[in-house]
């Protein structure tokens, strides 16, 4: 996530994927905490649900610039990460570890999409 906030040439996109990415560490660590009842806060909800694939195209006009093949493995990132705290406070040891494979898998699909060949 960082790799793709760092390549934008938006400045305000590259912000608010940072943003993205600081919400996915938050979602799989510091929101998890017992004797809570696993939801995210209205903002990490919303950093997860729609900053990463849109970016600050209220303001900008456009997208944030991604290759082709990294738009569907950021949605899994961010739908994933928003799923952890629940899962975890659930007690659901196999379906957390189900989910970080999926994460896992999803990262990697990101990280081995191409550039647009140069034409």
């Amino acid at each position: 996530m960082r790799e793709l906030a760092g390549r934008q040439g938006e400045e305000e996109h590259g912000r608010l994927l940072e943003r993205v990415a600081e919400a996915i560490v938050q979602a799989s660590s510091r929101e998890i905490i017992p004797g809570s009842d696993g939801l995210l806060t209205e903002e990490l909800r919303y950093t997860l649900a729609a900053d990463g694939l849109l970016g600050a195209s209220h303001t900008t006009g456009t997208l944030p610039e991604l290759h082709p093949g990294e738009r569907m493995p950021l949605i899994a990132v961010c739908a994933i990460a928003a799923a952890f705290p629940a899962c975890v406070l659930g007690d659901l040891p196999r379906e957390l570890e189900v989910l970080a494979a999926e994460l896992e898998a999803a990262t990697d699909a990101g990280r081995t999409a191409e550039a647009p060949a140069a034409g």
